[in-house]
């Protein structure tokens, strides 16, 4: 599916950085998007069909997170490399370095990068050709999966062999390392999760001697972070112990990311939040019923090359129950809801720049859940409640002369909410997390009398009093028309019909347990959400010219509250206060926490993943 080039402005980056990263962001591809939602965790183990992810995610952790190797496919074969960046012949000539003496400077593992954006916003992706060296074991696939943005591929090593595990970075030029972020889970399927190690200890070499590092378990990414700046043009991930799996003994890398300065920058990355969506093993929520628990959920973006049968090339690309944005954007904002006892949720936001790949931790902003506001000019996003009474708790970031500043309620308080949203640059109008039935879609009409006759007609519909034409949306969609329609406690159903009036495609759900339907167009196509188990998971569909494709049986735009918080209500409450202040470095924490227990158990987060908030002060990148 061809993509639309985005515009990147300038990266936050040092002059000399600056020049290099423009030129490298000339010669990539730009498929940036608009962003939507998804959400991460970390996996519970559901019961039936190997147990799906769930966990508490974390408040005010450091990245949405990618995962798995080739996930879900027990052939372990790797899939195919799409949209590679090409190896820079000085990167490749570089013989990758084994220290035999450690580092003058020390390194740790962390969750987390913290909540202090100054402290990490002179840091952009370095440009990085993946390697195995001589002196490892050669493992399986090809090292480049390990930079391909997908969490679906990965390389495999079998850990305790004759030779260690080790994946080597050769940069283009010598750069100041200070961390790395890696992904070494497998999934998305949890029996996946479960059955391969994990990474627990690493050694990294480095032209300047080599760290250790112990990584903490779980299915969200890792870092190590180096205590202070390391010259080298080689880096080798050695892996000195596992956490192991009950299948085998094959560790799976999927993503390495190296981050510094006065290296060359890794071309911006291309995403479309308005071709993504959020995937699952079954259903969203676990834990009690008022007490609730995300599972382990992931946001898939289409990306360039030929559509297949199961719709568009995709990347699973990080955990998240939501993204939002637009292409051409230089930020997406990732949403990643974690729990909820339906008076309200926790969560919290990552902020991501597209030039520079770094994550920005927001912490809950104005409140996990709330709605979502973006900069005019895409360059940062607010989170919050407003309404008439004057509620206002939006607070946000924004990038003003190349460093982010935040956006906070005046303490005077905010006569007009919208006005105020207008003042510092945003949209007043929120984001959506996908249009409901009867919503403003383009080409997109609620159904009107004698509608529904060709429907009718070609899908062999029964006529009885159902089939109202209002609880029915109509949509172009190139040539064809759609028929959609998933009210409350009704069947999930939706036709496509071409223009001489025959059916192409279908999905009609077995059970009547549906909670209402979602739209979302892009172009010529229109993803198509459909309830299911009153909202607690649903099916989605690619809509496009010629042919409805299933692109999740559980998936969806965005996630919806739990069943059990209400009857047929989609929104999240707005508890009608501010958001109480908090929230610092120390209370960071990873994209998702620890495996959850059984299905049952009634067990709080920990107290580290409560809902940390953003730091008292702007924070401006450097």
């Amino acid at each position: 599916m061809a993509r639309t080039r985005a515009l990147v402005h300038p990266a936050l980056l040092s002059s000399l950085a600056l020049s290099l990263a423009l030129v490298g962001g000339c010669k990539s591809k730009t498929d940036d998007a608009a962003s939507t939602g998804a959400a991460d965790s970390s996996p519970d183990k559901a019961a039936d069909e190997g147990g799906a992810s769930a966990g508490a995610d974390s408040a005010g952790s450091a990245e949405s997170a990618d995962s798995g190797a080739v996930a879900g496919d027990e052939s372990g074969a790797p899939g195919p490399v799409v949209d590679e960046e090409p190896d820079d012949p000085r990167a490749a000539a570089i013989e990758i370095t084994k220290s035999s003496a450690a580092s003058s400077v020390s390194a740790k593992g962390a969750k987390g990068l913290g909540f202090s954006i100054e402290k990490i916003s002179h840091l952009f992706a370095l440009k990085a050709t993946a390697k195995v060296p001589e002196w490892g074991a050669r493992g399986e696939g090809e090292a480049k999966l390990t930079r391909d943005d997908d969490l679906d591929t990965a390389w495999r090593c079998e850990f305790g062999g004759d030779a260690p595990c080790v994946l080597g970075l050769a940069l283009p030029e010598k750069a100041k390392v200070e961390v790395l972020r890696l992904y070494t889970a497998t999934g998305p399927r949890y029996r996946d999760y479960k059955g391969h190690p994990h990474v627990a200890r690493v050694r990294v070499h480095t032209d300047a001697g080599f760290v250790e590092a112990d990584l903490p378990e779980g299915a969200n990414h890792a870092y190590v972070r180096f205590a202070a700046p390391v010259e080298t043009q080689s880096l080798a991930i050695e892996v000195l112990g596992v956490h192991e799996g009950n299948k085998d003994k094959q560790i799976h890398l999927a993503e390495v990311e190296v981050y510094g300065t006065e290296g060359v920058p890794r071309p911006p990355i291309t995403l479309d939040p308005s071709l993504a969506w959020v995937g699952w093993e079954t259903t969203t929520w676990g834990g009690a019923d008022l007490d609730h628990k995300i599972r382990q959920l992931f946001v898939y973006f289409a990306r360039d090359g030929e559509d297949g049968e199961d719709g568009p090339p995709r990347r699973r690309f990080a955990r998240a129950t939501a993204v939002f944005g637009q292409l051409g954007d230089d930020y997406a904002l990732f949403e990643r809801l974690y729990g909820t006892k339906c008076e309200g949720a926790s969560g919290n936001y990552m902020l991501f720049d597209k030039r520079n790949r770094m994550y920005y931790a927001l912490g809950e902003l104005g409140g996990a859940g709330a709605e979502v506001y973006r900069h005019a000019a895409g360059r940062g996003f607010a989170v919050g409640w407003m309404n008439d009474e004057g509620q206002f708790t939006v607070k946000g970031v924004v990038e003003e002369g190349g460093k982010l500043k935040w956006k906070r309620p005046p303490k005077a308080g905010v006569a007009d909410g919208r006005a105020q949203l207008s003042a510092w640059g945003f949209d007043p109008d929120p984001l959506d997390r996908g249009v409901e039935h009867g919503g403003a879609v383009a080409g997109c009409h609620r159904g009107g009398a004698g509608e529904l006759e060709p429907v009718i007609a070609a899908a062999k519909l029964a006529t009885g009093g159902e089939l109202d034409p209002a609880a029915w949306m109509i949509c172009s969609v190139g040539g064809d028309t759609l028929y959609a329609s998933a009210p409350c406690g009704g069947h999930a159903r939706a036709y496509q019909l071409d223009g001489a009036g025959k059916l192409i495609g279908e999905h009609e759900s077995k059970d009547a347990d549906a909670r209402g339907l979602r739209l979302r167009r892009s172009g010529d196509q229109l993803f198509v959400e459909l309830s299911s188990k009153q909202g607690d998971s649903s099916s989605l569909y690619l809509a496009e010219p010629g042919r409805l494709v299933e692109l999740e049986r559980n998936g969806g735009l965005a996630v919806r509250p739990p069943s059990t918080c209400g009857v047929c209500e989609d929104a999240w409450l707005n508890p009608e206060a501010p958001a109480s202040e908090g929230g610092s470095e120390e209370d960071s924490v990873d994209e998702g926490a620890e495996p959850e227990p059984e299905p049952g158990a009634d067990e709080a987060p920990e107290a580290d993943e409560a809902r940390p908030l953003p730091p008292p002060a702007p924070a401006p990148p450097g």
